[in-house]
C-alpha cells in the first residue's frame, strides 16, 4: 500500500468516525464510553480499584437491589457477579454480570458517585 492509499484510507476513517459519533449517518449517535476505565467482570481486565468501586456501590445499593452486602476485598468473585446481576435487574438492563458503561452509568449515578468512581468504573459520560 503506497502513501497516498494510506492517508486516504486514514482520512476516510477519521471522517467516518466523526459521521458516526456525531450521529449523522443514520439512527442515533453511540456516546464513547470513558476510554480511562475497563469494564468489569469475569474474563475482563479487573482492576482492584474498579472491583472495588463495584462492590463500595453494590454494597451502597444493596437494600434497592435486595442483594446482601458483600466484602470489599477487590476481587471479583461469585458475590460481586450476583451484585452485578441484581444492579442490572434493577436497572431494568441486561444482565450479564459484567459492568459495562450502561452498567457503570448505573452504579455512579444511583449513588452521586460518593466512592470517586468515574475513573475506576466504565461510564456513558
Amino acid at each position: 500500500m503506497n502513501r497516498n492509499s494510506t492517508a486516504r484510507r486514514g482520512a476516510f476513517l477519521l471522517a467516518t468516525t466523526g459521521l458516526v459519533t456525531a450521529g449523522l449517518l443514520g439512527g442515533t449517535a453511540q456516546a464513547i464510553p470513558n476510554s480511562a476505565s475497563l469494564w468489569v467482570g469475569y474474563g475482563k481486565a479487573n482492576t482492584y480499584a474498579s472491583v472495588k468501586c463495584v462492590q463500595q456501590t453494590s454494597n451502597s445499593l444493596h437494600y434497592q437491589t435486595g442483594y446482601k452486602e458483600i466484602a470489599v476485598d477487590g476481587r471479583f468473585g461469585p458475590d460481586t457477579y450476583g451484585a452485578v446481576v441484581a444492579i442490572q435487574k434493577w436497572a431494568s438492563l441486561e444482565q450479564d454480570g459484567v459492568v459495562g458503561p450502561r452498567t457503570g452509568d448505573v452504579m455512579v449515578e444511583s449513588t452521586k458517585d460518593s466512592f470517586g468512581c468515574y475513573r475506576s468504573l466504565p461510564t456513558l459520560r
